[in-house]
């Protein structure tokens, strides 16, 4: 049954014009090429893949910014008293924002009767070594929207307490935003 399914095939394929037999058969062959290269594996090793943090210089910011507050407030709950080893993840509301400095310039023309004003913004650039970069006149930090802390002592109520004040006071977050967990 399949001998004689090819058969056919084969001759109708032959009682193709010539034109129309070669349009086939480069549609076939990229097609093959198709199934070919999905079966290959990637050329790409683990350094080319994109990593977590992108280079975006903000979304950097933010991420080291993260990860010092949680740095911070490790190094800090582990000086009280019962609560042993910590690990703390802390969650973010935004990224890092940049205000740059600006340059006003206004014009007022009086004519005649007619009197126009225009403005002009522009952002202050500062040179150094050649480079020249926007002047940041203030960076603001992302919102800290919430905090999880994991250690030894979180299953004692005393301590469960000492942590969420520590961290309510440092951070200036609401208690219900701070989660304090025993950990295994």
């Amino acid at each position: 049954m399949i001998r004689r399914s090819i058969k056919n095939f084969i001759e109708k394929f032959t009682s193709l014009d010539k034109k129309t037999a070669v349009i086939l058969v480069i549609g076939l062959v990229g097609i093959f090429l198709i199934g070919i290269s999905e079966l290959l594996p990637d050329k790409k090793t683990a350094q080319e893949k994109p990593a977590a943090v992108s280079d975006d210089p903000v979304t950097e910011d933010t991420f080291d910014y993260k990860r010092q507050v949680e740095r911070e407030l490790k190094e800090l709950l582990e000086q009280i008293r019962g609560v042993g080893e910590v690990t703390v993840m802390v969650t973010i509301e935004g990224t890092t924002e940049y205000v740059y400095a600006e340059e006003l310039n206004t014009e007022s023309d009086k004519d005649g009767e007619r009197a126009s004003q225009s403005y002009e913004n522009r952002i202050v650039m500062t040179g150094k070594n050649g480079e020249e970069k926007a002047l940041v006149k203030q960076i603001i930090r992302p919102k800290i929207s919430g905090v999880i802390v994991v250690c030894e002592g979180g299953g004692n109520i005393t301590t469960n307490e000492r942590v969420l004040r520590a961290v309510s006071t440092a951070l200036d977050l609401p208690s219900n935003k701070i989660c304090v967990e025993c950990r295994k």
